[in-house]
């Protein structure tokens, strides 16, 4: 206790040595700060205002860029539509050339056009779901038909958002991004502004970009949210209430409209959304104040839907901002204050986790289990963003689902995985619709109307009632029942009953003589195993009848009303991008049948044919590479039961069905020069080929001996918003020709190549 004051008195020459170097410190730093504050209270609050504009909104990059060179903080944002992404993304930290990468590397014909999708189809999907004249997919519900809400799927942009701003995601108060942040909605169901400032990032922007008809909206409690730009394209009044003194706006500008443009019914109903648009626009612009800096962005000929030229938008904004520097420069701030302040807003958007769990939730009809085992992640998994967006694009290729998010939940380094998939709203009955249009110079023409419905998820497996009907020149009518056996959709068993009728043309080394009707009805039951996304198998039992009889002209056949039954076995491998004139994949398919005669006719035979398709992209163009082959394994088919070749798909130059045969084989190969882009986020392309083929049939039924043959064929051809349509030209060795068009769904029968997944 004495010794205490003596130790403190020599301990405080020291103290106040430390205590002075302390006080120093702290009025530095009270001085340093003074300065920042100084130097900002002598600015204005900043609030950048982006407008919507699609494909037109990579300006906003460009202007970013400079800003950026001038040094100039921004204190709020506002954007609607694109104006919104590219704000909410430098929002939340990323600085402009993060933005520039972004955007210049976005490949929008996966996002848009759902490129690359039917890789990651089940097969059966890809095997049943097919029409060419359309997309469209309808339902029933309580006896009316509905339709989708959306004619774009929008998976592809959602998921790219989500990945975009992947740990802003986790902040819900838009206040509390590194810039607090605004996006513009349209409240469909009250037809107002709707302010978003709060919620999930991604949805919001996702939100703000719904154009109507085009997207779907997003929906909320007591919302239906689509583009923002119907009531607020250029959000100047939101970026003054959010905290702005001054706004920097950015305006994107198209050329005046000429008379020329606004004559069609499609021109005048886009120029009105333009029209409405332009009014809102007007009224925002003309509340800027001499202190406020308007950025008018000259945006040429891009319009709002050209994604392709994307690119070409950002120097267009670069350009604009350097010719308003001298306006933007009185905000400028020094080079030291600007590093501090970009330092304490940006912020990566990465996101590392080890996984804790796997959810899915929000499902009434899908089975979630069905679901986790589309998806790969599984507990205890390390994983990145890529990593859970390629699991939510397994996800989002099923037919069942509309949507499909996720949240990562709980402790952000050993989180939750919950998948929030969204089911159809328009299910679970789904009605397809699709037409085709078939004509020759042969005086062969035809139509057709096929009308499908399927009922999804019967029970938790994943059944589905199938119906089909068609009319015109071949008839169908059809059910089944499609029941996996197990959760993963594996094993299936599916029994079917279904009825048809043709009108089919007999030749005579060439002359058509004779139109027969052909009529089958009867059933199968089929056992099959599903191999991933490209590859099935079926073995089965058919029993069925067939009636052939004469309509018209001489008596090449005899009419006749036979039965078959026995073994069927049917194989396919499918890897193409797209079932009608594909750029790149290979298909295979196979079928056999065998007639035991248990239920049938005798006597017994079999028959089996192979097919085989190549597509192979070279540089902008494909090659093509087609085999085929049928065989009677050296026994007599019946005369109405033989392989039947001729139209442009398996042997141009020769009529629909003129060839009749026990046995064949073709080969071909298919140059197709790219003529021109139709809708290039669509993949719809214009396509010039020359086609050359060769081949054999053998025991023809006209008894004709043609030896080997071949054929050259030049066409024009593509995915057109119509469907597919070709207009083509074919002669053979043999002195046949013949011209063809050929519109939509493939109409009639024939060879391996024009039944199943080679149409």
């Amino acid at each position: 206790m004495l010794d205490r004051p003596w130790n403190l008195r020599r301990l405080l020459p020291g103290l106040i040595v430390l205590l002075s170097i302390q006080t120093t410190l702290a009025r530095g730093a009270e001085a340093g700060a003074e300065s920042v504050a100084a130097s900002t209270s002598q600015r204005p609050r900043i609030g950048l205002v982006l407008a919507g504009g699609g494909a037109k909104g990579g300006a906003h990059v460009g202007v970013l860029k400079v800003l950026e060179e001038l040094h100039i903080p921004i204190d709020c944002i506002a954007g609607t539509s694109m104006g919104a992404l590219v704000g909410g993304g430098y929002a939340s930290g990323i600085p402009s050339q993060e933005l520039q990468d972004f955007v210049l590397g976005i490949n929008w014909k996966t996002v848009v056009g759902g490129l690359g999708q039917r890789d990651l189809q089940p097969i059966e999907q890809k095997r049943l779901g097919v029409t060419y004249s359309n997309t469209l997919e309808l339902g029933i519900q309580k006896s009316h038909v509905v339709m989708a809400p959306g004619l774009i799927n929008t998976n592809g942009i959602e998921d790219l958002l989500r990945g975009f701003v992947a740990k802003a995601r986790s902040i819900s108060d838009f206040d509390q991004f590194p810039i607090p942040y605004r996006a513009i909605a349209t409240d469909m169901v009250t037809g107002k502004m709707a302010v978003l400032d709060r919620g999930d990032l991604a949805s919001a922007m996702r939100a703000s970009m719904a154009i109507p008809g085009a997207f779907a909206p997003v929906v909320t409690e007591g919302q239906i949210l689509a583009d923002g730009g119907l009531v607020r394209n250029i959000p100047v009044d939101i970026a003054r209430q959010l905290c702005a003194d001054v706004v920097i706006v950015v305006n994107l500008v198209e050329p005046a409209v000429s008379p020329e443009r606004l004559k069609s019914p499609a021109q005048l109903l886009s120029r009105t959304m333009d029209v409405m648009i332009e009014a809102n626009e007007n009224l925002q612009l003309q509340s800027l104040t001499a202190q406020d800096v308007r950025i008018d962005v000259e945006m040429g000929d891009i319009g709002t839907s050209d994604f392709e030229r994307l690119g070409e938008t950002i120097p267009l904004g670069e350009a604009a901002a350097r010719r308003a520097a001298p306006q933007l420069a009185r905000f400028a701030v020094s080079p030291q204050q600007y590093a501090q302040w970009r330092s304490t807003i940006t912020s990566r958007q990465g996101v590392e986790a080890r996984i804790a769990d796997v959810q899915v939730a929000g499902l009434k009809r899908v089975n979630p289990q069905y679901l986790q085992q589309v998806t790969q992640i599984r507990p205890g998994d390390t994983v990145n963003i890529a990593r859970i967006s390629a699991d939510a694009q397994r996800l989002s290729a099923l037919e069942d689902l509309e949507s499909v998010s996720y949240e990562l939940k709980g402790d952000p380094a050993n989180p939750t995985l919950e998948w929030l998939p969204k089911e159809k709203s328009w299910g679970p009955d789904f009605l397809k619709a699709d037409v085709g249009l078939y004509a020759s110079s042969a005086n062969v023409d035809g139509f057709i109307l096929y009308l499908q419905h399927a009922r999804t998820w019967v029970n938790d497996l994943g059944a589905q009632w199938r119906n089909e009907a068609q009319v015109g020149r071949v008839q169908l009518l059809s059910t089944s029942f499609y029941q996996p056996l197990v959760t993963s959709q594996h094993y299936f068993v599916e029994p079917k009953a279904y009825g048809s009728r043709e009108i089919q043309d007999l030749y005579n080394d060439g002359a058509r003589l004779a139109s027969y009707q052909f009529r089958n009805y009867g059933g199968t039951i089929d056992f099959g195993a599903n191999f991933g996304t490209q590859s099935q198998l079926r073995v089965g039992y058919s029993a069925s009848r067939q009636k052939v009889n004469l309509e018209t002209g001489a008596q090449v056949l005899p009419n006749s009303d036979s039965s078959i039954s026995g073994i069927v076995v049917s194989a396919i491998h499918d890897s193409r991008d797209t079932p009608f004139r594909p750029t790149k994949g290979v298909a295979v398919a196979l079928e056999y049948t065998g007639n035991d005669g248990l239920l049938g006719d005798k006597p017994t035979w079999e028959r089996a044919e192979l097919g085989l398709g190549v597509a192979v992209p070279f540089r902008s163009d494909v090659i093509w590479i087609n085999a085929a082959a049928g065989s009677d394994f050296g026994q007599k088919l019946p005369q109405d039961r033989l392989f039947v070749l001729g139209g442009p798909l398996s042997f141009p130059g020769y009529d629909a069905n003129e060839l009749r045969a026990s046995s064949y084989w073709t080969f071909s190969g298919s140059y197709l020069w790219k003529l021109a882009d139709i809708f290039t986020l669509r993949g719809q392309t214009l396509y010039g080929g020359l086609h050359l083929q060769t081949g054999q049939v053998y025991q023809r039924l006209d008894g004709v001996q043609s030896g080997q043959i071949g054929s050259a064929a030049f066409e024009i051809s593509g995915r057109t918003p119509v469907g597919p349509v070709t207009l083509g030209y074919a002669l053979t060795t043999t002195n046949s020709s013949s011209v063809w068009l050929s519109l939509g769904r493939p109409v009639g029968t024939g060879t391996i190549l024009e039944r199943g997944i080679f149409r």
